[in-house]
Parts: C-alpha cells; sequence; structure tokens
C-alpha cells in the first residue's frame, strides 16, 4: 500500500511539472504571436510625409494701407502605428505672413515697416483610420491634436522723414502659444512606399500675447502631398 501511494506520488510529481511547463510555454507563444501581429501594424503604419497648401484666416483683417503676402503651410511629420487602424504623429507646420507698409517722405514723413510673422506650430495628433485596416490601397482619415506653438515676429523700419533715410531699426520677438487642430482626408497608395495625401484641417493657434496684430489665429487649412512608407524595421 505504502509503495502503491509513493509510486502515486512520484507520478504526480512528474508529471505535474511538465504540465506546467506546457501551459507556460503555450502563454509565451500566444504572447509573442500577439507582439508580432502588434509589431506588423505598427510597421505597416510606420511612415513620413510632407504636405503643403493655404491656411485662409478667419477674422484677422489687415490695418488700411497695409499690403499683405502669405506664404502656404508646410507641414512635415513622422507616423508610428499604434495598431492596424490608428497611428500616432508628430509633426511640424510652418507658416508665414509678410505685411508691409511703404515709407512718406517730407516733412513730418514716417519710416516704412515690414512684419514678417512667422507661426511654427508643433502638434502631436493621432491619426485614425475609420475604414481600412494597413495595406489598403485608399484609406480615407481623421486626424485630431494639440501642441506647443512659437510666433517669431520679424520687423524691420525704413526710409521716412525729409531725407528719406533709413532708420536701420529692426527687431526679432519670440512669443509662445498653443495650437488645436482636427482634419479629415484621405491617402491613395500608388505603389508600396509612396501615397498621395490630399485633406483638409481646421487650425486654432492662441499666442499668450498680440502677435502680428492678433492673438488668434484660426482658419481651415488646405493640404496635398507625398506620405512615404518605410519599408524596414
Amino acid at each position: 500500500m505504502y509503495i502503491r501511494n509513493a509510486a502515486a506520488l512520484v507520478f504526480v510529481l512528474t508529471l505535474a511539472p511538465m504540465a506546467i511547463d506546457a501551459q507556460v510555454r503555450t502563454a509565451d507563444s500566444s504572447r509573442s504571436a500577439e507582439t508580432e501581429a502588434e509589431s506588423r501594424a505598427r510597421m505597416a503604419r510606420k511612415a513620413a510625409g510632407l504636405t503643403v497648401g493655404p491656411w485662409e484666416l478667419r477674422g484677422i483683417e489687415p490695418p488700411s494701407g497695409v499690403d499683405v503676402s502669405t506664404l502656404p503651410m508646410f507641414y512635415g511629420f513622422m507616423r508610428r502605428g499604434l495598431d492596424v487602424r490608428l497611428a500616432l504623429e508628430n509633426g511640424i507646420g510652418i507658416w508665414r505672413r509678410e505685411q508691409s507698409t511703404p515709407a512718406t517722405g517730407g516733412l513730418g514723413g514716417t519710416p516704412g515697416e515690414t512684419v514678417q510673422s512667422w507661426v511654427v506650430a508643433q502638434t502631436t495628433a493621432v491619426r485614425f483610420y475609420p475604414a481600412t485596416d494597413a495595406g489598403a490601397t485608399f484609406e480615407p482619415w481623421v486626424l485630431g491634436g494639440a501642441g506647443l506653438t512659437l510666433g517669431i515676429d520679424d520687423r524691420e523700419t525704413n526710409g521716412g522723414g525729409v531725407l528719406g533715410g533709413s532708420t536701420g531699426a529692426s527687431g526679432v520677438g519670440i512669443i509662445p502659444g498653443f495650437s488645436l487642430q482636427g482634419g479629415a482626408g484621405a491617402e491613395w497608395w500608388f505603389s508600396q512606399s509612396l501615397a498621395l495625401n490630399v485633406g483638409a484641417r481646421y487650425q486654432w493657434t492662441r499666442f499668450f500675447e498680440e502677435f502680428g496684430g492678433a492673438r488668434t489665429y484660426q482658419g481651415p487649412a488646405y493640404e496635398a502631398g507625398l506620405t512615404y512608407k518605410f519599408r524596414y524595421r
């Protein structure tokens, strides 16, 4: 009887570690497979891109007699996948507006002034693909993000007065702020690595003090450009 019980105990002690080890191996294998799937999803969304397009400001009117010219907004980004539908994106948008006032000569004349206002917006955003998994040819997207913004104000005066001489006055100021943005668009992958990216986003920027004649810059920005998908780990 004791021999039979001892044999049973040896049998249990021998098989129990083997069963536990098999369960651990199965769990590890499942975790490895899940990690590999997540890795493939992140890799499928890993990309960089550049877009360009106009930013149509709302509610900002230049003073009378001031000539205004603008550059389009340039937006560059790096993207990494979170899963098959979501990607995290870090980008920088750069936009410039120039305001020029001509000098007036004669007695009591005023100098001319040129003001270049640069908006540099750093944004962290989530891009969501509601209709497609990674690898589709045509992928609609929606985006939302926020980030810190710098306003760079470059002023230069010249001319004016009886002799029309230059005053040589100039100055550069940097004013911080923040931006919020949201938008929608689509990417069309015409090759394995390149896509045409078009869309529109609404950007709202608020500076901590007056910048270029205003504190709030807001309006739709329309963009078109290329997205490059990284094909390596």
